[in-house]
């Protein structure tokens, strides 16, 4: 029994320092750790989720998508494992495949990952312009989080894709509260008071987003505010 302690003891070891290092974003340092652990112990679900994790973060798409694969034959009910394949689906423009992915994971029914599945899965819906189901699922990850910044600018642009100008700016409100240095959330509400019939805040909005940097809302002043501040 000795040699199989040991054995655990050193797995256990390599998949704590992958995770330290993976919370530095000292990616490749974690992904050695990860290696050495499945070395060890090759179904590790925990070493094989750090894996995919660190090979996301280093855009090591391919990397990712191998891993997963292999987690997903060993561990086909694993709602974490059908998660990561959706966002790496979701990473090469296989939106439609990510969203069967989110939907197997969301049938396995674990509350630690709805939150990232309804997120997901709502930029996959996003991407394939099915926008109103996007707004589900923001509204949806909302609901478990209703400080999430990205679910409520996804929203935002969701609704303003629709032509839903005044829940665009709504959501777009909320996520300027909790983030009032977003010089892209400032552009994307000036163009939905824009686009509502309100050029005086638009033009406050882009002149904001222009201070920050945003080229475009520089070019929005050139031609839809005439100068004003």
């Amino acid at each position: 029994m000795l040699p199989n302690t040991f054995i655990e003891a050193q797995t256990t070891n390599s998949i704590t320092l992958g995770y330290q290092k993976l919370e530095a974003r000292e990616l490749d340092e974690a992904i050695n750790y990860f290696s050495q652990a499945l070395e060890e112990s090759p179904s590790d679900t925990s070493a094989l989720s750090g894996m995919i994790k660190a090979h996301l973060l280093a855009r090591n798409h391919k990397d990712a998508e191998r891993v997963v694969e292999d987690a997903l034959e060993q561990h086909p009910d694993n709602p974490e494992f059908h998660l990561r394949k959706g966002i790496v689906n979701n990473l090469r423009g296989q939106y439609r495949r990510a969203i069967e992915d989110f939907n197997k994971a969301l049938e396995l029914n674990d509350e630690r990952f709805e939150h990232q599945i309804y997120v997901n899965r709502g930029i996959s819906f996003m991407q394939d312009e099915r926008y109103e189901d996007a707004i589900q699922d923001f509204s949806q990850a909302l609901s478990i989080n209703p400080r999430h910044s990205t679910s409520l600018s996804q929203r935002a642009f969701s609704h303003y894709r629709l032509g839903n100008f005044q829940q665009a700016i709504q959501d777009y409100n909320k996520v300027l509260d909790l983030n009032p240095e977003s010089t892209m959330n400032y552009y994307n509400r000036g163009m939905a008071y824009l686009r509502s019939g309100n050029r005086a805040k638009a033009c406050s909005d882009f002149h904001q987003s222009c201070r920050l940097g945003n080229k475009n809302a520089c070019r929005m002043i050139m031609t839809e505010c005439e100068g004003r501040r």
